[in-house]
């Protein structure tokens, strides 16, 4: 079954239209959302997106729309907004129809995550711009017209909501839809490009993922090693947040981007979808928690389950600073790292031990086996892509809710 046939079996109309946006934030590959458009309910409102998602609509045989439009406001637990790019800032308007268009129906509810809606400055003013919701917002019921959902990619949605975000909630790195267009049973309708023969724009990746259990301080590791600070209060991560690190490693430019996202056991069903496109993996323990260092072998044999044997492991026991209280024997650890062929570091986040280096190990090492694959003529791509970048993805344990009150 092909991509379309099974999104198609989703439809809540059989000829409602299927549009795609792919996604970079800070410049990498994060994922695609392909979504529904409510054109049985909306068919105006469906129509305007449409276009401007696959750029049939011109203007003095220009394609207008969303390629390289940026999400330009984000809020956790609410929603994020795009679509402006005329002013790329939340002010401008447009749309096919001319600069804006009336609401056109009411019906249908913003009842749950990924509900696609339009944004607007009251009454009667729709016209390029939208958000998808992160939670349900009935609040926002009969205000904005709701005109589609996210079929496949709220992963995504969740990676671009745990940005980090500064005045006016703008992301403080670039979400950018670097692609978009419609899928058919056929082909990809998407008309920025002089041909498409394809369902989507496939990017390739290597990604590194960190792992562990909540408490063991991956968060502090993290930001530690991408801005050498330490805070002494924990803060659990809800769900996903983001950072990014340049390295220049053997005369090569690396740009690591790292997120952060919820460890807890409840979170735990969701980890294949992160990791499985993974190469490398740190896995971090609390050295005075046993309990912790068990929870790393169950996520070396879901890794290697997921991943096969190629996976590239180090095994990192964290809070060094609190060894009169150790629990978990050094040799130990380390005899466990050997049998499962994967490095092994000790780090104190709060004394900067050890973090760098384990890092670093893992960087080079994945160069050397990507510089090793280029030499035997394995076709892949090297470790840091086409745009020399990597991901790396944190899991820690979920923070307390968060309430907003904000208006599109």
């Amino acid at each position: 079954m092909s991509d379309y046939d099974h999104l198609a079996e989703l439809l809540r109309h059989p000829e409602n239209p299927i549009v795609f946006m792919e996604m970079t934030a800070g410049g990498a590959p994060i994922g695609t959302i392909k979504m529904e458009l409510f054109a049985d309910v909306c068919p105006k409102t469906a129509e305007n997106f449409r276009q401007f998602c696959t750029g049939e609509y011109r203007r003095d045989g220009v394609p207008v729309g969303y390629k390289n439009a940026q999400f330009h406001r984000v809020i956790q637990d609410f929603m994020i907004q795009g679509g402006d790019f005329v002013n790329g800032d939340g002010t401008g308007m447009t749309s096919i129809y001319g600069s804006k268009f009336r609401d056109e129906s009411f019906e249908l509810d913003h009842s749950e995550p990924g509900i696609l809606s339009m944004a607007n400055a009251g009454p009667d003013t729709n016209g390029c711009q939208f958000f998808i919701t992160c939670a349900k917002c009935d609040f926002l019921d009969k205000k904005h017209v709701v005109f589609g959902r996210v079929l496949d990619g709220l992963l995504t949605v969740r990676k671009i909501e745990n940005v980090p975000t500064g005045q006016n909630n703008k992301p403080k790195i670039p979400i950018v839809i670097t692609q978009c267009g419609q899928l058919s049973c056929v082909h990809a309708v998407n008309t920025w490009a002089e041909t498409s023969q394809i369902l989507l724009i496939v990017h390739e990746m290597e990604f590194i993922v960190l792992l562990g259990e909540g408490a063991v301080g991956k968060t502090s590791v993290m930001v530690r090693y991408v801005e050498n600070k330490f805070s002494t209060q924990h803060v659990s991560t809800l769900q996903a947040s983001f950072l990014s690190k340049k390295l220049y490693v053997d005369g090569k430019t690396v740009d690591l981007d790292i997120w952060d996202t919820a460890g807890q056991e409840k979170f735990h069903a969701l980890g294949p979808i992160y990791y499985r496109s993974s190469h490398g993996a740190l896995l971090i323990y609390d050295i005075t928690d046993v309990h912790s260092f068990e929870k790393v072998k169950m996520w070396v044999n879901e890794l290697k389950r997921m991943l096969g044997d190629e996976v590239y492991l180090i095994i990192i026991g964290n809070k060094l600073d609190l060894e009169r209280n150790r629990n978990v024997d050094k040799n130990e650890a380390t005899e466990y790292a050997r049998s499962i062929d994967a490095g092994y570091f000790e780090t104190s986040a709060k004394d900067n031990i050890g973090v760098i280096q384990a890092f670093d190990h893992l960087v080079k090492g994945l160069i050397e086996r990507a510089n090793l694959s280029s030499l035997e003529g394995v076709e892949k791509m090297s470790h840091y892509g086409t745009r020399g970048r990597s991901d790396l993805l944190v899991t820690d344990d979920a923070a307390p809710d968060k309430k907003f009150c904000c208006f599109i």
